[in-house]
C-alpha cells in the first residue's frame, strides 16, 4: 500500500512540473555550448607585435568565455591560407579570424561556400554578408609617431623604415616631423618585407651613421631589431604596434599602440550579441583601438603635454588627417 502512495505521489510531482521546463532546459544546455573560434597568423605569436597581441586576444575570449580554439601560425601562402580556414569551417567554426591583409582574397573566396560562418581579416576590403574587415586608422598612427620622432630629434635627421613604401603611415609620418621643425629631414627606405629583421638591422645602423637620431620602425616583425640598433647606438626610436617600452626604457620615446587584444575580444562580443557589422569598419584613437604607449623619461613633460593635447584635439574632431597628403586639416563636419 505504502508503494502506491508513494507512486501517485510521484507522478503527482512530476505533473507539477511547470509547462514547458523541459523545453527550457535544453535551450539552456544548449546556451551553454561553447563558441568555436579560429585565428590564422602568418608570423609567429610570440613576435612581441602584431601576431602576439591576436594570439593574446584569443586566449582572452577563451578565458573569459569558455570558447573553444585553435590558432595556426606560419599561415603565410595562400595554400596555406585555404587549406587550413577551410578546414575550420568545415569543422563548424562559427568565427574566424585572419590576422591581417594578406587573408582578404582567401577569406572573400572561402566565405561564399560558408554562409554559417563569420570570417574576419584586418585592413582590407570585406565582401559578402558573413565577413567584416576591420581596419586601424594608418594616417593617425603615421602623424603622431612623426609628431613625437620631429620634436625628439636634435641632429634634425629622423629615419623611417618601414615595411612598404607604400604603407599609407608614410605621408603622415614626414608631414608631422616637417611641421615640428621645417629644418627636420626623413630618412626613409623600406624593407620590402614584414618580417626581415636582418636587412632592417643593416638599414637602422646606415641611417645612424648618416646622422639619424631617431628611428621610427614600422613592421611588426623587425620593430625589436631596429630599437636594439638605435640602443646600441645611443639613439631613440619609436615603438610600432604594441608598446615597447619595455625593450629599452631610455630608447623607446613612446610607441603608437594598436590594441589588437582588446579589439579581439571586442569582436568575439559583437558577433556574440549579434552586433558585428558586415562589410569594412574603421577603428582609431577615439574608440580606444589605438593609443601612445608608455613615455620615456627621456621625454621632457612640455613635450608629452603637446603631444597628448594634439591627440585630445584629433580625437574630439578637431582636425583630420588628409588621406593623399598627410596634413592635418580642419574637420569639415565642425
Amino acid at each position: 500500500m505504502k508503494k502506491i502512495v508513494i507512486m501517485v505521489l510521484f507522478l503527482l510531482l512530476v505533473g507539477c512540473v511547470p509547462h514547458g521546463q523541459s523545453a527550457m532546459n535544453q535551450s539552456v544546455s544548449q546556451a551553454i555550448v561553447p563558441l568555436k573560434v579560429g585565428l590564422l597568423v602568418d608570423g609567429k605569436i610570440y613576435d612581441q607585435g602584431w601576431d602576439g597581441q591576436a594570439y593574446r586576444g584569443l586566449k582572452a575570449i577563451e578565458r573569459t568565455y569558455q570558447a573553444q580554439v585553435e590558432c595556426i601560425q606560419d599561415a603565410d601562402q595562400p595554400d596555406v591560407q585555404w587549406r587550413e580556414a577551410k578546414r575550420l569551417a568545415d569543422s563548424r567554426y562559427d568565427l574566424i579570424f585572419g590576422n591581417g591583409r594578406s587573408f582578404e582574397a582567401v577569406f572573400n573566396k572561402l566565405a561564399v561556400s560558408y554562409p554559417k560562418t563569420r570570417f574576419v581579416f584586418f585592413n582590407g576590403k570585406a565582401q559578402g554578408e558573413n565577413v567584416s574587415a576591420i581596419n586601424f586608422t594608418p594616417e593617425s598612427t603615421g602623424y603622431f609617431s612623426g609628431m613625437i620622432a620631429g620634436t625628439m630629434t636634435k641632429s634634425h635627421k629622423v629615419g623611417l623604415i618601414p615595411a612598404y613604401q607604400s604603407m599609407r603611415e608614410v605621408k603622415p609620418f614626414i608631414a608631422a616631423v616637417k611641421e615640428q621643425n621645417p629644418n627636420n629631414e626623413v630618412l626613409v627606405q623600406d624593407v620590402k618585407s614584414w618580417s626581415d629583421g636582418k636587412k632592417a638591422g643593416e638599414i637602422a645602423r646606415k641611417m645612424i651613421k648618416e646622422g639619424a637620431d631617431v628611428l621610427a620602425p614600422m613592421g611588426d616583425g623587425f620593430n625589436i631589431d631596429v630599437i636594439m640598433e638605435a640602443h646600441h647606438a645611443g639613439q631613440l626610436a619609436v615603438g610600432y604596434i604594441s608598446d615597447q617600452y619595455f625593450v629599452s626604457k631610455n630608447t623607446v620615446i613612446t610607441s603608437v599602440v594598436q590594441n589588437l587584444s582588446s579589439l579581439y575580444v571586442r569582436i568575439f562580443e559583437q558577433y556574440q550579441s549579434g552586433a558585428l557589422k558586415s562589410g569594412d569598419v574603421e577603428v582609431d584613437f577615439a574608440d580606444g583601438a589605438q593609443q601612445l604607449g608608455t613615455f620615456s623619461p627621456t621625454v621632457p613633460d612640455e613635450v608629452r603635454r603637446k603631444i597628448n593635447k594634439k591627440l585630445e584635439e584629433y580625437e574630439h574632431g578637431a582636425f583630420v588627417l588628409d588621406k593623399q597628403t598627410g596634413q592635418p586639416v580642419s574637420n569639415p563636419e565642425k
